[in-house]
Parts: C-alpha cells; sequence; structure tokens
C-alpha cells in the first residue's frame, strides 16, 4: 500500500527530529542568543545544563550587571536563539525563555563546578537558571533541511 504524501511528510519529521535529539545529546556547549538593549542579538557560548531533546533546554547565566547580560536581556524579552552544530549538522531553534525559580529544582540542576561564578550556590543572588522552549527549529542534518513550527 502506498503512503500518502502527508504521511511521508510526518515520517521525514520524525526522523529529523531524532536525530535533531542525538544532535543536542552530543553536544555541550550551545550557542544562545539573546536580543540586547539596543535591539540587537547578542549571541555567547554557553553549557548545556539539561535538555528534553531539542524542545525544551536548559542552562545558567549570570545577573551580574543592571545595564546588560544575558540574565537583564531575558527580564526585558524572552524572545531566544539556540544553535547547535557538530560535524557538517547543525540546528538552529528560536522560542522564548523563563526563569526557574524554584527551590527544589535548581537544587536538583546545581553543578558544583559552578561554585567559581557563584560562590553561594543558588542562594547567589546572580545565578539564573534559564529554561528555553522551542517555537521552531531549522535543521540541517544529514544534509538535509526543514524548518518546523511548534506550539
Amino acid at each position: 500500500m502506498e503512503q500518502k504524501a502527508s504521511e511521508i511528510q510526518k515520517q521525514r519529521i520524525k526522523e529529523i527530529e531524532s536525530a535533531a535529539d542525538r544532535l543536542v545529546g552530543k553536544c555541550k556547549i550551545m550557542f544562545v542568543s539573546s536580543v540586547n538593549e539596543n535591539g540587537y542579538p547578542r549571541t555567547c557560548c554557553v553549557s548545556k545544563l539539561k535538555d528534553a531533546g531539542f524542545r525544551d533546554l536548559v542552562f545558567v547565566t549570570s545577573k551580574r550587571s543592571e545595564k546588560q547580560g544575558k540574565a537583564k536581556h531575558f527580564e526585558a524579552n524572552s524572545k531566544a536563539s539556540i544553535c547547535f552544530q557538530d560535524g557538517g549538522d547543525s540546528l538552529t531553534l528560536v522560542g522564548e525563555v523563563n526563569f526557574i525559580t524554584d527551590r527544589a529544582e535548581m537544587q536538583n540542576l546545581w553543578n558544583e563546578s559552578d561554585k567559581t561564578f557563584f560562590p553561594k550556590g543558588i542562594d547567589d543572588p546572580k545565578i539564573r537558571f534559564v529554561h528555553f522552549h522551542t517555537l521552531e527549529a531549522t535543521f540541517w542534518i544529514n544534509h538535509k533541511f526543514r524548518t518546523v513550527k511548534y506550539k
């Protein structure tokens, strides 16, 4: 029995999404872009703390300045972009962030190696745990290109 075009497309999306989940699982570092106080993108390399595939990611940043920096940018504008790259494969995500404030979740995410930056641990007033939720993904994986929008 021949598959319908819509079924073929769904299968292709599922395959590339699975490959994207594997790509994210391999990458420890990600490129995170925020919108700065002048409306320009600002990109930094950050360590990924946790992921649930490419749709939900968690990282830590610092609110060291009242005028600039990722935390300040995200307080003013929750829009963000995250990119991953490994070999010839890449993934560009567009979405929104929110700050994690639940102490139990923060404790679970805490990494002792961050004590260099945040000596007081999760009680450090400058630490910000950030959750990113994907609204759009652009995949370039195994020489296949596709953009998919999510809710």
